[in-house]
């Protein structure tokens, strides 16, 4: 139907013998499908008041969330049927017919579309083309990758495919050029150096992926052409699947326009890209220069309030909704989502390893291969509350999960599980309590926040403790997640003046934190202290007998989220003390980083090796407004199916974060304080 004067709000209609249409169809990209739908809607009935069907044809999945719109159309007369992504996948390999129909579709639309240069356009935040491009090539390669693979023969052949795109019989490419191209990709070092690289490679590729001739040519195969075209288009449906995330999270959010979502999109996409890169960044050049673990350096509130916001959005903070937005897509992805992340950041990581050495399987043989983790109370109270979700948003038990698979033994103090225990009691005790004056517990806190009641949280406990042996209960969950119980190292081999020092820095940080300092001796103060020192001694004392291990090979680590830890290291090195060499803290993220790329990476399943990219996310405070509002919604919605209470609070409180649009800004220096406070 288009013409010149214009459509009338439809693309075509069905044949009416009447000469008045009844049923018409709209094509549409568009993201936001919900406005579109009804815009046409109202349009139709002033245009064409005889219409009773529209059939809205897209390439988005709607499904079951067009319920709300096909409502709207029903109310003013018209019978709404939407054809989504869905309708034409479950259909397009049902006959013959249809799977040549759409083979032909594919090669005369998608395959322009796939060509490498249009991948790679995406806004990335490296500045030159040829670091894009293979950035891109590295990104094609993971998709696919075997675990376990040889990371210094996987980053070069991707980087030779990236040198020979475009090439074919006709169109050949000499082995002096792909050198030359190579080295563009990763000009830190010189072309000498890089060619046994690349000789390995082509050798290597030209087993199937690439054709040699005899003039020392090369370029790629037909078959592998058409295998890079496959994975261009799995990794835009990734991005496709981060953009709807990113849309969801606008069209839900209140009080702020978005003039140009397109541009919104590549902000945000912009801001998770600098933060991978500076986080990849740190990451190679610890290993490589082997220097001691990073600790979280890089901030993500940081790298969002130097993005250029102007214009981006009006009506709210423009840098506070942007970290909000960012932050919640690291922290909440969909499962799609949450792959695109991890390939990008695993991708940034290779690319920066190889601007730091031309050999990344060599430095990352530094890293330890098994290790013995000792756990904090900060990283372990996540657990309980991780029950409540979907599998894929429980990011310390695939952690976790994941250490164990990669033979790192995990272990917990006793005085820890006596932390755990009590803050499940004041947890308790809190969900009990008409009057409650202070900040709610960490793990009641995120009980309200996963939709819960209150009244039913002392029966969800049981499954992790009961009333006469609680501490045992406990430890015995625990151990089913593979987190062995055992007393603390006496660190006798520890010199004196370390150990006193370490025991005074944590008795100063706890009487800091709970104004303790005049109030003489606080029994909750000294045990906190004791708890946190007796793991930094067992770490350093098992270190003392690992003799000859750099910084990054050895095989006893504290993991903690308490900023405190971190400091340690630094607080004592300034009284002159140096009875260890490296802080035996190591943080979430380079933990994570570390089974992405360590030794014992092949023995990780990719499919859950992706459980998170990095940490200042994982956590998020708790304000106490949100806990009003979450038993607010749920006293308003009494006598509903407990899944639509559940789901209206989950949707009050994504509305509610939007609108504060500040929760996330603290980072991990402020999560770790508000869970200490809480015990």
């Amino acid at each position: 139907m288009a013409s010149p004067s214009g459509d009338g709000g439809r693309d075509s209609e069905l044949f009416s013998p009447e000469g008045e249409p009844h049923l018409v169809f709209q094509y549409s990209v568009q993201i936001e499908w919900d406005a579109k739908i009804r815009q046409t809607i109202k349009r139709l009935k002033d245009q064409f008041p005889t219409i009773t069907s529209l059939t809205y044809v897209t390439n988005q999945v709607i499904g079951a969330r067009s319920d709300k719109v096909r409502r709207y159309a029903s109310k003013v007369g018209i019978h709404l049927d939407i054809m989504d992504r869905s309708w034409f996948l479950d259909r397009s390999n049902t006959d013959q017919h249809r799977t040549e129909a759409a083979s032909s579709l594919a090669r005369a639309i998608v395959d322009p579309l796939l060509e490498t240069r249009q991948v790679a356009s995406a806004p990335s935040r490296l500045t030159s083309s040829e670091a894009n491009t293979a950035l891109l090539y590295l990104e094609l390669q993971r998709q696919d990758e075997v675990a376990g693979k040889n990371l210094t023969r996987s980053s070069f052949e991707a980087l030779v495919r990236a040198a020979l795109q475009g090439s074919d019989r006709d169109s050949r490419v000499s082995r002096a050029e792909v050198y030359k191209r190579v080295n563009a990709f990763v000009p830190q070092h010189s072309e000498t150096v890089l060619k046994a690289y690349v000789d390995a490679a082509l050798n290597r590729l030209k087993r199937g992926a690439v054709s040699e001739w005899g003039d020392d040519t090369f370029h790629l195969s037909h078959t592998e052409v058409e295998r890079l075209k496959d994975s261009s288009a799995k990794l835009l449906l990734m991005r496709g699947a981060f953009e709807r995330d990113v849309t969801e999270l606008v069209q839900t959010s209140t009080n702020v326009v978005v003039p140009n979502l397109s541009s919104f999109l590549d902000a945000v996409r912009q801001c998770i890209e600098t933060y991978f890169l500076k986080r990849g960044e740190e990451f190679a050049s610890a290993v490589t220069k082997n220097a001691p673990p990073p600790m979280n350096d890089v901030d993500l509130k940081q790298v969002v309030t130097q993005f250029h916001t102007n214009g981006l959005i009006t009506g709210r903070d423009a840098s506070g909704y942007l970290l909000y937005v960012v932050s919640s897509i690291l922290a909440r992805p969909s499962s799609d989502t949450l792959q695109y992340l991890k390939l990008m950041s695993d991708s940034y990581t290779l690319l920066s390893f190889l601007s730091e050495t031309p050999d990344v399987q060599t430095v990352t043989k530094k890293l330890f291969s098994h290790g013995n983790i000792w756990l904090d109370t900060s990283v372990l109270l996540p657990l309980f509350p991780e029950t409540l979700l979907p599998e894929h948003l429980r990011p310390f038990t695939a952690i976790f999960a994941q250490c164990r698979k990669a033979s790192a033994k995990l272990f917990v103090t006793p005085g820890i599980v006596e932390e755990i225990e009590r803050h499940l009691n004041l947890s308790l005790t809190c969900a009990r309590s008409t009057r409650w004056e202070g900040m709610t517990p960490y793990v009641l806190a995120r009980y309200i926040f996963a939709g819960k009641s209150k009244s039913s949280f002392a029966s969800w406990l049981e499954t992790f403790m009961g009333n006469y042996r609680p501490v045992e209960d406990i430890a015995e969950y625990l151990g089913e997640l593979g987190i062995i119980v055992q007393e603390p190292d006496d660190a006798g081999n520890v010199p004196g003046d370390v150990r006193q020092a370490i025991v005074n820095y944590w008795q100063d940080t706890h009487d800091k934190r709970r104004g303790a300092g005049d109030e003489g001796f606080n029994l909750n103060v000294d045990r906190l202290a004791r708890h946190d020192a007796e793991n930094a001694l067992t770490v350093i004392a098992e270190r003392l007998r690992q003799t000859g291990k750099s910084g990054l090979g050895y095989a006893s680590w504290w993991l903690a989220l308490d900023r405190a830890a971190f400091r340690m290291a630094g607080a004592l090195e300034k009284q002159g003390l140096n009875g260890f060499r490296h802080s035996p803290v190591i943080s979430l993220d380079f933990l994570i980083k570390y089974l992405s790329f360590g030794p014992a990476r092949d023995q990780v399943q990719t499919t859950e090796h992706a459980a998170r990219v990095f940490a200042s996310t994982l956590i998020e405070q708790v304000p106490a407004e949100l806990i009003a509002l979450a038993e607010q919604v749920r006293a308003d919605c009494a006598g509903m199916e407990e899944r639509v209470i559940q789901r209206r609070i989950r949707d009050a409180l994504d509305q509610a974060k939007s609108e504060i649009g500040t929760i996330h800004q603290g980072g991990l220096d402020k999560v770790d304080e508000a869970i200490l406070a809480s015990f």
